[in-house]
């Protein structure tokens, strides 16, 4: 009976896998074939995109970079997603910190005040949004990119913070209060080293976000030396339709980074997403 039962759960196992390993397969192809035009040569001869390369150039990738101006692009969606991605995280880490630990009136209808912006779509923000960056005379500059994203990320960021801050000890807070240290210190030096997982995740999130955005640099900006990675190929596949190749090589610039950042950072962001699922 025993038998049977494990051979029974190892056939299930076995094919749970056998699922998992299709829908990884199903997920990375869409990016092989993207990389393998990106780096094919060119054969008029062979016009099958899913043939097998037979060989391998960086002439696409090094036009791109040059001819279509992706080495700009992604100069500024660096210079936007930095700033962004580090004060997110410090007002994220305060906020979450000031509602998750921190006793004072009026905390929680506060904190339900900044979730209102979870629930307004940002279509119905736009327009306000460009006519305060336009006062503001930021209109087609790095900033008009970078200020509102700090409103705009700001209620999920806080939810996600103190969520997390929820979850730690008070008797930490008290300790650290005992032994001297003030509120900020304690948030700094004690309670901030412990959301590492959390702060990571957030990082992962906001610079995806940064990266992917292409409603703000398209209404904000129309000079093409502050053109973002999204908003460049844009114009890039409407200069070069015909050339899925060098099209290829300007999306395998955009994803790479994206890519990089995930790799560096996948143990502490599965840690982030799944702490406080399961309590010992």
């Amino acid at each position: 009976m025993k038998s049977k039962i494990k051979i029974s759960r190892n056939i299930g196992t076995i094919i749970m896998h056998m699922i998992l390993i299709l829908f990884v397969f199903i997920s990375i192809m869409p990016i092989f074939w993207m990389w393998q035009a990106a780096v094919r040569p060119e054969n008029p001869l062979v016009n099958d995109p899913f043939s097998i390369p037979d060989g391998f150039t960086l002439e696409y990738i090094a036009q791109a970079w040059t001819t279509g101006k992706m080495g700009i692009y992604m100069n500024n969606s660096i210079l936007v997603a930095l700033p962004r991605v580090f004060f997110v995280l410090l007002f994220a880490s305060l906020a979450g910190y000031a509602f998750g630990k921190l006793k004072w009136k009026g905390r929680n209808a506060i904190f339900i005040l900044i979730l209102t912006g979870m629930m307004i779509p940002i279509n119905a923000m736009i327009i306000p949004i460009y006519y305060n960056i336009q006062r503001l005379g930021m209109i087609n500059t790095l900033w008009s990119m970078i200020l509102p994203s700090f409103g705009l990320s700001m209620p999920f960021s806080c939810f996600m913070m103190r969520s997390f801050f929820r979850e730690l000890p008070d008797e930490i807070v008290e300790s650290a209060t005992i032994d001297g240290a003030s509120k900020f210190k304690a948030w700094l030096y004690v309670m901030l080293p412990l959301t590492k997982p959390a702060l990571v995740s957030l990082l992962i999130f906001e610079f995806m976000w940064s990266w992917n955005d292409y409603l703000l640099p398209m209404l904000m900006v129309y000079d093409d030396k502050f053109r973002t990675l999204p908003l460049g190929l844009m114009y890039f596949q409407g200069e070069y339709t015909m050339n899925t190749s060098l099209i290829a090589a300007g999306v395998t610039i955009c994803t790479l980074p994206i890519i990089l950042v995930y790799s560096i950072f996948q143990r502490s962001f599965v840690d982030g997403i799944t702490a406080g699922a399961v309590k010992g």
